[in-house]
């Protein structure tokens, strides 16, 4: 652009005929020298085949996981936090359950499935700031079920957390970045705009500020050069023969005859050399006897951390061999078979 720093150059430049602006930039008013607006265009496919849009069914395009990753990276858009997060109806029990200091009732609950997770992230401003907005999505394991076929759902459940991070994640970045929920097939021709406000590393002022942290963080790194004892840039006097120096006083005093003369520096002093460390063998990792895979850590439905040892320990005791807490199971699930049977 030829100016950068007024909001009629990124309008005359960007009109909204052409270009679909994210962040609306009317708020850049003129900015400071050390300061320039840049804008960064992101071009989305709206070929359904290109994985960047699908219809919806008032036959118009939304943005799908790939393309609100694109817009993003073009607005410099940071992940602050992701976490998992209490569904509701989880919420309203943790505080009855506080009011009335008895322990919920989870396995009775219909929602004890449920899961939610919500993501934190911050959005650059026109005037140099950051934005922070929180996006959150709860899926409910019954409803998700009932829109699903069997063989859907089994395919769903393992993954369920990470589509949910991903759902939240959508949510802020649309938030965010004022993305419509909606566009129609003529919108999508045209590129998506940001405009930002960045450190303008031209200027002068700034460039021999970052040279002077470069400088200072160098000399932190890997120390600077020692500097000369004694004021100023007179040579340290060699000391006559026959003196020392006090370390404790700094006075120079005679060698007397019964002195031990300093050490000479041509002479390195000897040291005992430290014995070598004894070498500690990496100990075995246990494997299965029906699958062959090391026995690993695993948490199983109430929370409970089983370690390798506990998982030997409990397969050795019960099924008179070593297996992974899979084999385990299966092995389990047979005898009580066979049992009913």
């Amino acid at each position: 652009m030829a100016n950068q720093t007024t909001t009629l150059a990124i309008v005359n430049e960007y009109p909204p005929e052409r270009f679909n602006t994210l962040i609306p930039v009317k708020s850049i008013q003129e900015i400071d020298p050390l300061h320039r607006v840049i804008v960064n265009e992101v071009k989305i496919e709206s070929n359904i085949d290109k994985k960047d849009v699908y219809k919806e069914k008032n036959g118009e395009y939304a943005l799908t996981k790939k393309a609100l990753a694109k817009l993003m990276a073009g607005a410099n858009v940071q992940i602050v936090d992701s976490r998992s997060v209490l569904p509701k109806k989880c919420e309203r029990c943790t505080e009855i359950a506080k009011a009335t200091r008895l322990a919920p009732k989870c396995f009775e609950c219909p929602h004890v499935g449920d899961i939610a997770h919500q993501v934190t992230i911050a959005v650059p401003q026109p005037d140099g700031s950051f934005r922070m907005v929180k996006g959150t999505k709860e899926i409910r394991m019954d409803d998700t079920k009932a829109s699903m076929t069997d063989a859907q759902f089994k395919q769903f459940k393992p993954f369920a957390t990470e589509q949910c991070e991903t759902k939240a994640l959508n949510r802020a970045l649309r938030e965010g970045l004022m993305v419509q929920n909606t566009y129609k097939q003529a919108d999508l021709e045209k590129p998506f705009v940001v405009a930002m406000v960045v450190p303008n590393y031209s200027d002068p002022e700034l460039k021999a500020a970052m040279i002077r942290r470069y400088e200072t963080g160098e000399g932190a790194l890997f120390g600077s050069a020692p500097k000369q004892l004694g004021g100023g840039s007179q040579p340290l006097q060699a000391l006559p023969d026959g003196r020392t120096v006090d370390t404790t006083t700094g006075e120079i005093t005679e060698v007397g005859d019964d002195d031990d003369p300093p050490p000479s520096l041509s002479e390195t002093p000897a040291f005992d050399e430290p014995a070598a460390p004894a070498f500690d063998p990496p100990k075995e990792v246990p494997t299965c006897q029906d699958c062959g895979e090391p026995v690993k850590l695993w948490i199983d439905r109430n929370q409970k951390e089983w370690s390798v040892e506990d998982t030997v320990a409990f397969t050795q005791a019960n099924l008179k061999g070593v297996f992974c807490h899979n084999c385990a199971g299966a092995r389990m699930r047979e005898i009580a078979k066979q049992k009913g049977a």
